[in-house]
């Protein structure tokens, strides 16, 4: 990823966690191959950093699915693990023609001046005055309104045809096991008990600011859960005032109690995936996970509400995929009240 594309990216601000007011962190570019498959706006940085309404958005034709994106980095056609999405705003397109490897084009800007045409557009590579008819340019014209095709692309080495796509994430749930639902949430678990080690006690917003890419294992970085974990670590006194709940029983630990809470939790369903109204976060199809939290040495079996949100019951999670783990996305309001006002885990 460029510089430019870093610096861009570490401007892009995580939000609050849904009714709990919560600090934010700056966002980190994405390193692996999981998290940039489900960053918003197709991580382009430009677009992040503005969030623009898109009139459309198109991929080339075969390169619209995560494992076809995986195909394409390890066999070179893909630099970065991103989605090469052409996206249109306004006379504006978002598209980031460096990162196919095999582009003779050269670099140029990843925000291209849009003219309309009579049968589709042409991107200005070089100029931003559609009037220069010999300026250097892209033609993208459609047979279909579903369908574009690039008319000098194949000869510099970007893929021809391109399919119109629908803006944001496509989210789909995928099949549901319960038992395998317990053990990649113990797997998770162990490595999120690993990675928070350093901020148990005293955690800082410096230690946040150097060393939280070291919980990207077991949590999203540009996520609520992140926000939220950093107000319990620097603001712990805040938490339940932020839920409404003056009365909650002061900790000055906050994450020791969760990560206590947490390993005594079960798995018991799954909620959907989380209807995310922030574009920020829809990206990352996270799912609700409920979990069971003994009480008293008792828990409740009650039925939960299959592939259905419900608030004010079940505490969960939120997390996301990644191939056959599970990486934290967000705690839920519910969670974090019995973690304020519950009685100690057990």
């Amino acid at each position: 990823m460029s510089r430019l594309a870093r610096l861009l990216l570490s401007l892009v601000l995580i939000g609050p966690l849904a009714s709990v007011s919560a600090a934010t962190l700056a966002a980190a570019p994405a390193g692996d191959m999981g998290e940039g498959l489900h960053m918003p706006y197709d991580g382009h940085p430009l677009a992040m950093l503005l969030q623009p309404t898109l009139d459309a958005r198109y991929l080339p034709a075969g390169l619209d699915n995560e494992a076809a994106i995986r195909r394409a980095v390890a066999d070179g056609t893909l630099r970065e693990p991103l989605y090469p999405s052409l996206q249109l705003a306004d006379d504006r397109a978002f598209v980031w023609l460096s990162q196919f490897g095999r582009s003779t084009l050269g670099m140029h800007s990843n925000t291209l001046v849009r003219c309309a045409g009579t049968t589709g557009f042409r991107l200005l590579l070089d100029s931003d005055d559609c009037a220069d008819a010999q300026a250097p340019s892209l033609h993208f014209e459609g047979p279909t309104d579903t369908e574009l095709v690039c008319r000098e692309c194949a000869a510099v080495g970007i893929p021809e045809r391109w399919q119109r796509q629908a803006p944001g994430a496509q989210c789909a749930l995928p099949r549901w096991n319960l038992n395998a639902a317990r053990l990649q949430y113990d797997a998770w678990l162990t490595r999120f008990d690993h990675d928070l080690q350093p901020f148990l006690h005293g955690a800082s917003e410096a230690l946040w600011k150097g060393q939280g890419l070291t919980l990207r294992t077991s949590l999203v970085p540009r996520s609520r859960a992140t926000a939220t974990l950093f107000s319990m670590s620097t603001a712990p006194e805040a938490l339940g005032a932020s839920l409404g709940l003056d009365d909650a029983t002061p900790h000055g630990d906050l994450l020791p109690r969760l990560l206590a809470l947490l390993k005594t939790a079960e798995v018991a369903g799954r909620g959907g995936t989380y209807p995310e109204p922030l574009p920020a976060f829809s990206a990352l199809c996270a799912e609700v996970w409920y979990l069971r939290i003994p009480e008293n040495g008792m828990l409740d079996a009650s039925p939960l509400p299959a592939d259905t949100l419900e608030r004010d019951g079940y505490p969960f999670i939120t997390v996301m995929r990644d191939g056959d783990r599970i990486v934290l996305t967000g705690l839920s309001r519910e969670l974090v009240q019995r973690l304020l006002t519950g009685p100690d885990p057990e």
